[in-house]
C-alpha cells in the first residue's frame, strides 16, 4: 500500500538491511548484555530504530509489548506517530517497538505479508522469522508479559499482522489493523490459537478497496477478500458465534466525515475470551488523517482489555 503522506516523512530514518535474518534470542528476560537495556539495539543485522521504554523502567519487572507495522513505503517510526501510541508509553507503562521492513528495488520499505501483498520483488523475505524473532530478543534484554504481546499495522503493515496472527497466533494476544489486505487464498491461514482481532477499514479506501477485488493502484498481485469476508474469516477461527452483533450505535471516529460514520459489528461468544470486530468507516479513505485525538487510547484500550487467557 501507498501511505503517501507517511512515506514524505521518512528523512532521516534509517534504512533496513535487506536480510532476514533473525535476531538471535533467548527469552532470558533481562539478561545482562553489557549495555544498559535502554541503549540496546534490536534487530540483529536489521536495527530497529525505533524502539522505547517507560522512564525508569525496571527491566526485570515484566511489561506488555506492542509491535507496530508500518505500511508500504512508511517507516516504523512514523506509523507509531501516527497512531498515536509513541505518546502513551510512559503513561500506560508498555515497551514500543516500530521496525522497518525491508527496502525494494524502488527503496520503498515493504513486508512479505500475505499472497495479496507485499514482495512485489520476489525475494521471499521471511519477515513471520525476523518478527518473531525481534519479540524474543526483547524479551531477553526486558521482562515481556508474554500474555500481553500486541500487533498494530496499517495497510502492508496490517497484512503483516494479520500473517504473524496465522502463523505465530500463540505469541500475539491482540491485533489492531487499518485497512489491510488479506489472503486471497485463505486456506493458507492456520492459526493455531485464537486472536483477538479489531479490523478498521475505510469504504471510501482508494488502495485497498473494502469490497474487495484488485488494488486500484495496481500494486496487488491477486484480488484480496472484502473487509467483512476477512473478518468473518477470523470470526470462524475464534470460534465465535455466526452471526456479528451490529446493534451498537454508529460513533464519530473519522473526524474528517461528517457525522457518525463508524458502525461496529461485534461476533459474540468466541473461545478463550477473544474479541472480533469489524469497524466500518462510511467515507473514510485509506489514510485518514483526522482520526480521533484518542486514537492511541482507543487501541490502548482494545489491548488492554484482550490479554491471552
Amino acid at each position: 500500500m501507498r501511505p503517501v503522506l507517511l512515506a514524505v516523512l521518512l528523512l532521516g530514518c534509517s534504512e533496513s538491511s535487506p536480510s532476514g535474518t533473525t535476531p538471535a534470542a533467548t527469552d532470558a528476560g533481562a539478561k545482562d548484555t553489557g549495555i544498559a537495556p535502554e541503549d540496546y539495539v534490536f534487530g540483529g543485522d536489521r536495527p530497529v530504530p525505533f524502539f522505547r521504554a517507560p522512564e525508569g523502567a525496571d527491566p526485570k519487572t515484566p511489561m506488555p509489548l506492542v509491535v507496530v507495522l508500518h505500511g508500504f513505503g512508511a517507516s516504523g517510526l512514523m506509523q507509531a506517530i501516527y497512531l498515536k501510541l509513541d505518546k502513551l508509553v510512559n503513561e500506560k507503562k508498555f515497551l514500543l517497538v516500530a521496525p522497518d521492513g525491508t527496502p525494494d528495488k524502488d527503496a520503498k520499505r515493504f513486508w512479505n505479508a500475505v499472497d495479496t501483498c507485499c514482495d512485489f520483488d520476489g525475494t521471499k523475505v521471511d519477515d513471520v522469522k525476523y518478527l518473531t524473532g525481534l519479540v524474543d530478543e526483547i524479551a531477553s534484554v526486558w521482562a515481556v508479559d508474554r500474555k500481553r504481546v500486541y500487533l498494530a499495522g496499517h495497510s502492508n503493515g496490517g497484512a503483516m499482522s494479520y500473517r504473524l496472527a496465522c502463523d505465530a497466533a500463540p505469541t500475539f494476544a491482540a491485533a489492531w489493523v487499518l485497512a489491510p489486505p488479506f489472503y486471497a487464498d485463505m486456506t493458507k491461514c492456520k492459526p493455531s490459537a485464537a486472536v483477538s482481532i479489531r479490523h478498521v477499514h475505510g469504504t471510501a479506501d482508494e488502495t485497498v478497496d473494502y469490497a474487495g477485488g484488485p488494488s486500484k493502484t495496481g500494486g496487488l498481485a491477486t484480488a484480496f477478500p472484502s473487509a467483512r469476508a476477512t473478518v468473518e474469516a477470523w470470526a470462524k477461527w475464534n470460534g465465535c458465534a455466526a452471526t456479528a452483533d451490529e446493534s451498537a450505535a454508529p460513533i464519530d471516529f473519522d473526524l474528517g466525515v461528517p457525522g457518525a460514520e463508524t458502525k461496529i459489528a461485534k461476533w459474540p461468544s468466541c473461545r478463550d475470551g477473544v474479541a472480533t470486530e469489524l469497524w466500518s468507516l462510511e467515507g473514510s479513505t485509506h489514510i485518514p488523517m483526522k482520526l480521533s485525538p484518542d486514537l492511541g487510547q482507543s487501541i490502548w484500550s482494545f489491548f488492554e482489555q484482550h490479554p491471552r487467557k
